[in-house]
C-alpha cells in the first residue's frame, strides 16, 4: 500500500501538464470522425451521445464509484481498458488521483487526456443511495433552442403546386431536459425540419417531431425504467440496437457492441427508437429487461383492387426512415402504419463473464407487401417477425471474448464472435467472424459488418494495434467477406475485402500528425452496361490522408489536412479527388469567447470520389458534407459564454462550386454557385 500511494503522488508530479492538454474534451471531434467512417453519410444517429458527453463536463464520472456499464455507456474506452481499469481498483484499492490512471495497463496519455474532461476521483461520496428530494431537486436543468436556414432559396420553395416544400426553409430544434446523474433524467425534443410547415397545414400542432422521455436508473432493484421514447440495445445487435453502434474504424480494437440495455431518447432520428415502457431488474448477478413499444411509422403504400366491383385493400411497401414532411408525397406517408414491438431479455453477470437470451416480437397493424427484386426475395414479406438470440462474453486472463447466435422465425439464422487479444503491452489484437445467412431477417438490427444490417454476409475481420514506442503507434485492419446471394448493384454472389492503415506520430505535447491508407476492393455490376445482363467486375475505392494538428500555443491550434481518393469500376475509366484544407481554433482560458474556422478547397471527378470531413458545429450538433466536384468550402463557429450559465453559438458555411451554374439536386437543386448555411443556438443552463 506504501508503495502504490508512493507511486501515485509521483505519477501526480510527472504530469501536471495533462490537464493543460485537454480541458475541454475537443478530441470529440476526433471520435465523431472515426466512428462516422464507415457510414459515408453527411449525419448519422450520433447527437445523444454528444449530448451524453456534454452532460459528463459539468457532471464528472467518479471512477472510484462508477461501473463497467457507465464506463461502456462513455464510449471513449475499449472493452479491454475497462477491464483493466476495475481489475486495477479491485487489486489496488480505490483511485486517489485522475493521473493515477497512467499506471493502469492499456491507459496511454492520450486515452487519459480524452478522458479527463469527463471523470474525477472521490472517495468520499456515495451516491448508490439517493433520498427522493435530492433526486427531485438538486439536479440540473438544461434549454437548448436552435434556428438554421439556407440563404439562397432552392427550388422545392420555388414551385407553387405539385411536389413541391409546403413550408419554409427554417430548421427548428427545441429541447428540455432534467437530470440528476444517470439516476434521472426527463425531458421533451421538439423540431421542425426546413420545408416542413409550421402551426399551419399539416403541422398544425407546431413542430413536426416531439419527443418526450422519463428515465430512472439504478434504484436498488429498479435497475433502470423507462417511460416515453427510450432505446434498446441488446447483445451485439443481431436483433436489435437503437442508436448508433460501433462498425469498422480507424479505433480497431473497438469491435464488440457495449453499453446499457436502456437509455433515455434524445436524438431526431424520428425511426430508430421506441415509444412506451421499459423496465430493468436485477439482483445478485440477475437481471431480467421487459419493454413494449407502440408507434406509427412513415410508410409508402398502393391500393390495389380485390373486386373490381366490390372493394380496394392498401398494401404498404416500404418504411420513410428520413422523418421528413415537407412534400405534399411525404406528408401523406407519415404515420401510416401502426407498430408494435415487445420484448426482452433475461442475463446473468459477473465481473468476468456474462450469458443473457434476447428475444423481440414486431407485428404491423396493416398489410406489408415490399415491392420485392431479385436481391430482395429473402426480406421480410409478412406482417409480423420474430427474433430470437443469446450472447455472451467472458475474460479470460488477457483474451475478451464475445458473440452472439440470432434467429428469425422464418428459420434464417445469424452469428458473430469476436476476441480482443493483449498479445504484449504494447500489441493488441481484435478478431471477428460473423456468418449471417441470405434469409435472415431483422429490422431493428445493427451489427458489426460490411452493412449494419445482418443479412447475406460471411465475413472475417483481423485488426492491430501497435505501440513499439511511445511516440509511435501503428493500427491497420483487414476484412475479407462474401455475399452467396445477390446484394443491390450486385446482380450475382460476390467478394469483397476492406484493407486499413494509419501510422501516427506524436513527437511532443505540442504536434500530432499522421498517415492514413484505405483500399476497397468489392465485386459490383459494371456501370453504363450497355449488355443484355449486367456482369460483375471490380470496384476499387482508395484513399490517402495526410493531417497533422499543431498546438501554436495554450489559445491556438492549427490542424492542415490533405487527402486523396481514387475510384475505378471494371473497364471504365479511373477517377481521382483530392481535398485540402486549413482549421484553426481559438480557445483562451477565462476568456469567454472560443472559435473556429475552416478553409478548404477540393476538386473530385464525380460523386464517387467524394471525400468526407468533419466540421466543427454548435453544440449537440456536427456536420460530416461530403465534398465532391470542383469548388471551395469555409465555415466559421464561435461560441459566447454570457454568463456560467448562458452560453450563445453562431456558426455560418458557405460552399462554392467552380464548374457548375447550380449547386444540388432534385428539390433541393439552387440556380447559383454558393449555398450558404446559418445557425444559431441558445443555452440555458439552471
Amino acid at each position: 500500500m506504501v508503495k502504490h500511494y508512493f507511486l501515485t503522488f509521483l505519477l501526480i508530479g510527472l504530469s501536471v501538464v495533462l490537464y493543460a492538454q485537454n480541458p475541454d474534451g475537443t478530441d470529440v471531434q476526433e471520435i465523431i470522425e472515426n466512428n462516422a467512417i464507415q457510414t459515408e453519410s453527411e449525419s448519422f444517429d450520433y447527437d445523444a451521445n454528444i449530448d451524453e458527453l456534454e452532460y459528463y463536463k459539468k457532471h464528472p464520472i467518479n471512477l472510484n464509484r462508477t461501473t463497467a456499464e457507465q464506463l461502456n455507456d462513455l464510449g471513449l474506452l475499449t472493452a479491454q481498458q475497462i477491464s483493466s481499469l476495475i481489475n486495477y481498483i479491485a487489486l489496488h484499492g480505490e483511485l486517489i488521483s485522475v493521473y493515477e490512471l497512467q499506471a493502469v495497463p492499456k491507459f496511454d496519455l492520450k486515452t487519459i487526456q480524452l478522458l479527463l474532461p469527463y471523470i474525477e476521483v472521490n472517495n468520499n461520496v456515495n451516491e448508490n443511495i439517493v433520498p427522493l428530494k435530492k433526486l427531485l431537486s438538486k439536479g440540473k436543468f438544461t434549454i437548448v433552442s436552435r434556428y438554421k436556414q439556407v440563404v439562397e432559396k432552392s427550388k422545392g420553395y420555388k414551385l407553387t403546386d405539385g411536389n413541391r416544400y409546403l413550408g419554409n426553409p427554417a430548421n427548428l430544434f427545441f429541447r428540455f431536459r432534467y437530470q440528476y446523474g444517470t439516476k434521472l433524467s426527463y425531458g421533451f425534443t421538439a423540431e421542425k425540419d426546413a420545408g416542413e410547415e409550421f402551426f399551419k397545414g399539416s403541422n398544425k400542432q407546431g413542430f413536426d417531431y416531439y419527443s418526450g422521455h422519463l428515465f430512472l436508473r439504478d434504484m436498488k432493484v429498479l435497475r433502470a425504467l423507462a417511460l416515453g421514447d427510450y432505446e434498446v440495445r441488446l447483445g451485439q445487435g443481431l436483433i436489435m440496437w437503437s442508436g448508433f453502434g460501433v462498425r469498422k474504424s480507424p479505433a480497431v480494437m473497438n469491435v464488440k457492441r457495449m453499453g446499457m440495455r436502456l437509455r433515455p431518447y434524445t436524438s431526431l432520428n424520428e425511426f430508430n427508437f421506441m415509444r412506451g415502457a421499459a423496465v430493468t431488474l436485477g439482483k445478485k448477478g440477475f437481471e431480467f429487461t421487459a419493454f413494449g413499444s407502440l408507434k406509427q411509422l412513415d410508410a409508402n403504400s398502393v391500393v390495389i383492387g380485390t373486386d373490381t366491383t366490390v372493394s380496394e385493400e392498401e398494401f404498404f411497401t416500404s418504411f420513410n426512415e428520413a422523418g421528413f414532411h415537407r412534400t405534399p408525397n411525404e406528408v401523406a406517408d407519415r404515420s401510416r402504419l401502426l407498430t408494435l414491438n415487445t420484448g426482452g431479455n433475461f442475463s446473468y453477470n459477473t465481473k468476468k463473464w456474462h450469458v443473457g437470451a434476447n428475444a423481440l416480437y414486431t407485428r404491423f397493424f396493416g398489410k406489408y407487401q415490399p415491392t420485392l427484386y431479385p436481391y430482395s426475395q429473402y426480406n421480410l414479406q409478412k406482417n409480423s417477425l420474430l427474433n430470437v438470440s443469446v450472447d455472451y462474453h467472458v475474460l479470460v486472463r488477457n483474451v475478451h471474448l464475445f458473440g452472439e447466435a440470432a434467429m428469425s422465425d422464418n428459420r434464417g439464422f445469424a452469428v458473430l464472435n469476436g476476441a480482443m487479444i493483449s498479445v504484449d503491452p504494447k500489441v493488441d489484437l481484435s478478431v471477428v467472424h460473423r456468418y449471417f445467412a441470405r434469409n435472415y431477417q431483422s429490422l431493428y438490427a445493427n451489427a458489426f459488418g460490411e452493412s449494419s444490417r445482418p443479412q447475406n454476409e460471411h465475413g472475417v475481420y483481423a485488426g492491430i494495434s501497435i505501440k513499439p514506442i511511445r511516440q509511435i503507434r501503428i493500427d491497420g485492419y483487414f476484412d475479407l467477406y462474401k455475399s452467396n446471394w445477390l446484394k443491390y448493384l450486385t446482380d450475382a454472389p460476390s467478394w469483397g475485402s476492406d484493407n486499413y492503415l494509419q501510422f501516427t506520430v506524436i513527437p511532443n505535447k505540442k504536434m500530432e500528425a499522421y498517415v492514413r491508407y484505405r483500399f476497397e476492393w468489392k465485386k459490383k455490376n459494371q456501370t453504363n452496361n450497355e449488355s443484355a445482363f449486367d456482369y460483375l467486375v471490380d470496384d476499387i475505392r482508395q484513399s490517402l490522408r495526410f493531417n497533422v494538428k499543431y498546438k501554436v500555443n495554450e489559445s491556438i491550434t492549427l490542424s492542415n489536412r490533405v487527402e486523396w481518393s481514387h475510384y475505378r469500376n471494371g473497364s471504365t475509366k479511373p477517377e481521382n479527388g483530392f481535398v485540402i484544407y486549413q482549421d484553426v481554433n481559438f480557445k483562451m482560458l477565462g476568456f469567454p469567447l472560443t472559435f473556429n474556422a475552416r478553409l478548404a478547397i477540393y476538386k473530385t471527378e464525380s460523386y464517387n470520389t467524394r471525400i468526407y470531413a468533419y466540421e466543427n458545429d454548435v453544440l449537440y450538433s456536427f456536420s460530416i458534407p461530403a465534398y465532391y466536384y470542383n469548388g471551395m468550402r469555409w465555415y466559421f463557429t464561435a461560441r459566447y459564454a454570457i454568463t456560467r450559465n448562458i452560453d450563445v453559438w453562431f456558426r455560418v458555411a458557405q460552399n462554392h462550386v467552380f464548374d457548375s451554374k447550380t449547386i444540388g439536386s432534385g428539390l433541393d437543386e439552387i440556380n447559383g454557385t454558393q449555398r450558404t448555411e446559418l445557425k444559431a443556438q441558445v443555452r440555458f443552463l439552471f
